[in-house]
């Protein structure tokens, strides 16, 4: 028989699997800010997907949603399917932005070609530039 509790536990191992994870919305110069934390797994992207969804429905300037995955630690297959559906064929019609610069969250999107397809910036600043440039386009 093997003993699986054999060794320390770290913090990951304590805690159960899915409850990191932070979401805040504010709105930055007419554009709405969703700041994301923690970890995006199946447990948790269902509320990423719903505080997205918020966010583009109270999007009042219609300037569009920059989501902020800065503070993102894991970004599993369930989170890149939230962001997937927002992936419209002309970049200029998207109404989201995604701010990431870590390979936590940079590398399933390249890997799984969804940079390619989203505006993905490095920086807050660069997204709602991006997000506002676009509705200047487009009107």
């Amino acid at each position: 028989m093997t003993n699986n509790n054999a060794g320390p536990k770290t913090e990951r191992d304590l805690r159960p699997a899915g409850t990191r994870l932070s979401l805040e919305s504010t709105v930055l110069d007419g554009v709405t800010v969703l700041r994301i934390g923690g970890e995006i797994d199946v447990l948790t992207a269902p509320h990423l997907g719903a505080a997205l969804d918020a966010a583009l429905a109270a999007d009042a300037a219609n300037h569009g949603v920059a989501v902020d995955l800065q503070a993102v630690t894991f970004l599993a297959s369930a989170g890149l399917s939230v962001l997937a559906a927002q992936v419209r064929q002309d970049p200029r019609e998207s109404r989201i932005a995604v701010v990431a610069d870590n390979s936590a969250t940079l590398r399933p999107m390249q890997l799984t070609g969804l940079i390619d397809l989203l505006i993905v910036r490095p920086t807050l600043a660069e997204a709602c530039a991006q997000l506002r440039a676009n509705r200047n386009e487009s009107a």
